[in-house]
């Protein structure tokens, strides 16, 4: 549980932070809204789970990285086929134009984010050293 929290929190806080820089550079939709939530998907990748200077080689948090930003694209268009153009009337509060919830990367990019993190940190707590762990409790008994 406590590595789903934290892939929430560390996935959550890229999203937030790449979806509030595209809102201010006002990225709504379209090839633009591609790369950013693939940028997402790939920041989340390389910063969830173990960090890249504790793996035992660098190509496992490239590949995680590379991976998530075919991840974040493809839950982008999976969001508005979803979503269409669903509207919240709490996103005025946030200061965000009446657009529909796909288009807003406030929203959107800490949810894609959270969503790969939360993957990739469980996918990573089941390594070979935990594996090796539970196999040296379970002799001891």
């Amino acid at each position: 549980m406590g590595r789903v929290i934290l892939g929430l929190l560390k996935g959550g806080v890229v999203g937030a932070a790449l979806g509030a820089l595209a809102f201010k550079l006002g990225v709504g939709g379209g090839i633009a809204a591609v790369v950013l939530y693939a940028l997402v998907g790939g920041a989340a990748g390389l910063l969830c789970g173990r960090p890249p200077w504790r793996q035992d080689t660098f190509w496992t948090s490239a590949l995680k990285g590379l991976f998530g930003l075919a991840v974040g694209g493809g839950l982008y268009f999976l969001a508005r086929k979803l979503l269409g153009g669903a509207h919240a009337s709490f996103t005025a509060a946030l200061g965000a134009p009446d657009k529909p919830l796909a288009e807003i990367p406030l929203l959107l990019g800490p949810a894609i984010g959270a969503a790969w993190g939360i993957f990739v940190e469980v996918d990573d707590s089941a390594g070979p050293e935990n594996r090796a762990a539970n196999k040296g409790g379970a002799k001891a008994k």
